[in-house]
């Protein structure tokens, strides 16, 4: 047991000095913070949409609002790093506030749903009504939608509108996002992808990137990418992969790791395979960040939510925490836009997930429909996003 001295400093610092009571007080749960390596059973306090207290025992009375979170885990809000989440404009956008409810997420990122044409009704519309934080990535182009225009030429021509809608909104955007695959952008993908390296040099802007299909290959992908850019889809089970059959990374891709190039998830409808991700542990690739590619075609099934997602890597050998470090702490370096989001600390932002580990039997299912029997799966049992409890619209 943590003595009390040891254990306000393990939790980040003494309760903030006030006489006030607690906006919301969360009592009896574990706190597990794994990007500070903390846990401990605890109260917390919540005043003014920040973390007031962490204490081994807060009296109900301090608390207007009282959760009580015996048997659970609380812990850093979650973060989504891939999600279509631009409901009405898009047409596989999810409503960020009712799924947040139900699934711990707090912090949701767009990957790609929009252009610079339409991110300003992406603001308005959806960023400033949410009660949960909401960021973005800017597709690299607006739709083609005239087959007789010359499609780099277009590219390369939505650039500068592009670049500038980025440099005057970097407190909602984090990068810009291009799909790479024979798939997606066909023939033009190596070179789409090109100008995106071009956008992201000048402008100082991480760059995500989709992989599916090849050609081109991985390793001419891979090159192309700096420290902070982000390949997603990263154990998909399509030709444009990490690893081969015999379970062996692809040229390039400890390279991009060393150089601070970040492996990302992305669940998706078709891109995740337990068998690739299998593969890809034991070769010693393990993601930076779990996302889900949430929207309206795998939100009910295969994908769901992102606890499970997260069970599925649960199932796979990765520990509690090292699953819920890839979905706080470290999604919440990339986001890079509030200070202490993806922890708990005394002083800190009030985004909070309530997460139980059930257990029993449970289905979950690959995006290429291979199913599997687990005994444990993640689910929350409640979302505090700024302070406030995030409930699902009645």
């Amino acid at each position: 047991m943590l003595n009390r001295r040891v254990f306000l400093g393990a939790a980040g610092g003494a309760a903030l000095a006030q006489t006030r009571p607690y906006d919301l007080l969360i009592r009896g749960g574990e706190v597990r913070d794994p990007g500070r390596n903390f846990r401990a059973r605890a109260d917390v306090g919540i005043l003014d949409g920040r973390i007031a207290a962490i204490d081994p025992a807060i009296p109900a009375e301090r608390g207007r609002d009282v959760i009580d979170a015996r048997g659970l885990y609380v812990t850093p809000g979650l973060i989504d790093l891939h999600t279509h989440c631009f409901w009405g404009g898009s047409a596989i956008g999810v409503e960020t506030d009712p799924l947040a409810a139900r699934s711990g997420v707090t912090t949701w990122v767009d990957a790609g749903s929009f252009g610079y044409d339409t991110f300003h009704g992406f603001k308005r519309f959806i960023v400033e009504p949410s009660k949960v934080r909401v960021f973005a990535y800017v597709y690299l182009y607006p739709d083609l939608r005239n087959p007789t225009v010359e499609a780099i030429g277009y590219v390369r021509a939505m650039l500068p509108r592009t670049a500038e809608t980025i440099i005057r909104n970097r407190d909602v955007l984090l990068g810009v996002k291009i799909q790479v695959g024979a798939n997606m952008n066909g023939r033009y993908s190596l070179d789409f992808l090109k100008i995106a390296r071009e956008l992201g040099d000048k402008y100082n802007t991480p760059v995500m990137v989709h992989v599916s299909e090849a050609p081109p290959e991985i390793p001419d992908v891979l090159a192309l990418l700096r420290r902070g850019d982000i390949l997603t889809h990263a154990y998909n089970g399509h030709t444009l992969g990490l690893v081969d059959q015999q379970g062996k990374l692809r040229p390039g891709v400890l390279e991009a790791r060393r150089r601070g190039v970040w492996f990302d998830l992305g669940h998706g409808l078709a891109s995740f395979s337990f068998d690739v991700a299998r593969r890809c542990l034991e070769a010693g690739l393990v993601i930076d960040s779990i996302s889900t590619d949430l929207h309206t075609n795998n939100r009910n099934g295969p994908v769901y939510d992102l606890p499970t997602t997260m069970s599925k890597l649960l199932y796979l050998g990765m520990s509690f925490d090292d699953v819920l470090l890839r979905a706080t702490a470290n999604p919440a370096r990339v986001v890079g836009r509030v200070e202490g989001l993806g922890s708990l600390r005394v002083g800190g932002p009030a985004d909070v997930a309530l997460l139980a580990l059930e257990e029993g039997e449970f289905q979950l299912t690959d995006s290429h429909r291979k199913a599997v029997t687990v005994k444990q799966k993640i689910v929350s049992r409640g979302t505090i996003c700024r302070g406030r409890r995030v409930v699902t619209p009645v």
